[in-house]
């Protein structure tokens, strides 16, 4: 047995708990009634400790109702090795696009399994279907197509058979796809619809997203609606990293077409500003704060000690996997963390964080923008990263960088082929995982009546004492 958790098996601690109520088992002294107490003076009520368990069974019980619990929060899992030689092969397909496929392949699938090939659902955990499992639809794939092939390049064997039928749409991948040592035979269902459209709306504007094979394209729908300029207050005594942020601004500009307006924050700018970047650790002066407008963005370097250890940023984009990792060199030491954090490093420490007051939306970034401190200026998710300071009203932070299901734009040819490894040293054994949740659950609930109904017998017995 395996635990897929197995931190949960911390809540064992928890059995202190019968452990004490059994063994702190005070018993109260008894009261004898006779006819004349006149000449006696009153006792002392008498009570006793023992140290010893009196109801094994209970104990037992109580016991084991707890480790049960452990062990569901570790999620115990049985893994099944078989020998590959024993198998013909695996079927895998998406059952959300079983619709798509032609009579010609759903025919190649039958021939398949009448060849004894096995049926799999192409999502985590690779459960075993049968046709009438495809009819129902509702469960949503929880990785990435990336992700699976990695799980399935060490759960199969070397050169094991493997027909997936699954399409090739970009949204589905989160990086490069990996080298396989198993036998993968790619087919992909044919969609009578490669153009799909979508309305976005973000900044203000309403946009229609059309999507194809190759690209997906965004127009504004709302004419020339006036949508005012953003300005921007960028102070940076030292020179160096107001570059990246100009570059970033100006990317961010051209693609939402919303001006820009970028000044140096001087006591003399004449400018009210929705957004201040305020690139130094020195304490921001009133009158430098005064060219702020009330509930602007005001984007600050955190002062404290520098630590030098490298680590991934966490940009708050989702799992680690869908995006390049952006590599962290140095930090600030937080010496007093307030508000919520926006990014955090590979440790779950904050790298940014956001703190909201009557006048301001304060984000504080213990890092710098400088490549000596992270590469983040060198990411391609640096102008996704800036797009929530600059639109901080705006619900749809991923404009045009969102993950449609529409989408239809494909991996490039080059893209769709995955490296075939031959590596006939590599054992020829297969492993399937079976959780035992409902086993233990339906454990955990017998115990827990057998404890209720002896620990009501023991009670009734008291009270008729």
């Amino acid at each position: 047995m395996h635990l897929l958790y197995p931190i949960g098996l911390f809540a064992l601690a928890g059995l202190i708990i019968p452990v004490i109520i059994h063994l702190w088992n005070v018993k109260r002294g008894k009261t004898l009634k006779i006819g004349s107490i006149a000449l006696m003076g009153e006792s002392a009520k008498a009570s006793s400790k023992s140290w010893h368990i009196k109801d094994w069974p209970l104990f037992i019980l109580r016991c084991l109702l707890l480790v049960l619990i452990a062990f569901l929060l570790a999620q115990p899992y049985l893994k099944k090795t078989t020998a590959a030689k024993n198998r013909t092969g695996w079927v895998l397909l998406e059952k959300d696009q079983l619709k798509q496929l032609d009579p010609t392949q759903k025919q190649t699938i039958d021939s398949l399994l009448n060849l004894g090939f096995e049926l799999h659902e192409f999502n985590l955990g690779f459960k075993q279907l049968t046709w009438k499992d495809t009819a129902i639809t509702t469960d949503k794939r929880q990785l990435s197509y990336t992700s699976l092939f990695k799980q399935l390049n060490s759960q199969l064997p070397t050169h094991f058979p493997v027909y997936l039928f699954a399409n090739h749409q970009l949204h589905n991948f989160d990086g490069d796809l990996p080298a396989i040592a198993f036998d993968l035979k790619w087919k992909t269902p044919i969609s009578t619809d490669t153009l799909k459209n979508w309305i976005s709306s973000f900044a203000g504007k309403n946009y229609q997203a059309q999507s194809s094979a190759s690209l997906t394209s965004y127009k504004a729908v709302d004419g020339e609606t006036s949508i005012s300029l953003i300005d921007v207050l960028i102070y940076d005594p030292s020179g160096a990293d107001r570059k990246y942020i100009e570059a970033a601004l100006q990317a961010i500009s051209d693609f939402t077409k919303r001006k820009i307006n970028i000044k140096i924050w001087d006591e003399n700018v004449k400018v009210q500003a929705n957004v201040g970047f305020w690139l130094s650790d020195q304490a921001i002066d009133q009158k430098y704060l005064s060219k702020l407008k009330t509930g602007a963005n005001l984007f600050t370097y955190a002062k404290g000690k520098t630590k030098v250890a490298t680590t991934l940023l966490n940009l708050g984009s989702g799992a680690w996997g869908n995006y390049p990792t952006v590599q962290l060199y140095q930090s600030i030491i937080p010496v007093q963390l307030k508000g919520e954090t926006i990014w955090s490093d590979g440790f779950g420490q904050a790298i940014l964080s956001k703190e909201t007051n009557e006048n301001y939306h304060t984000y504080r970034f213990y890092t710098r923008f400088n490549p000596q401190w992270t590469d983040l200026v060198w990411s391609e998710q640096f102008v996704k990263a800036l797009m929530p300071i600059m639109y901080a009203d705006q619900d749809a932070i991923d404009f045009g960088f969102e993950n449609n299901a529409l989408d239809q734009r494909q991996l490039a040819q080059g893209q769709k082929e995955l490296i075939q490894l031959n590596l006939s040293a590599v054992a020829e054994k297969s492993s399937i995982s079976k959780p035992l949740q409902q086993l233990f659950w339906l454990l955990a609930f017998l115990v827990l009546i057998i404890e209720r109904i002896l620990s009501f017998r023991k009670q009734r017995k008291l009270n008729h004492v």
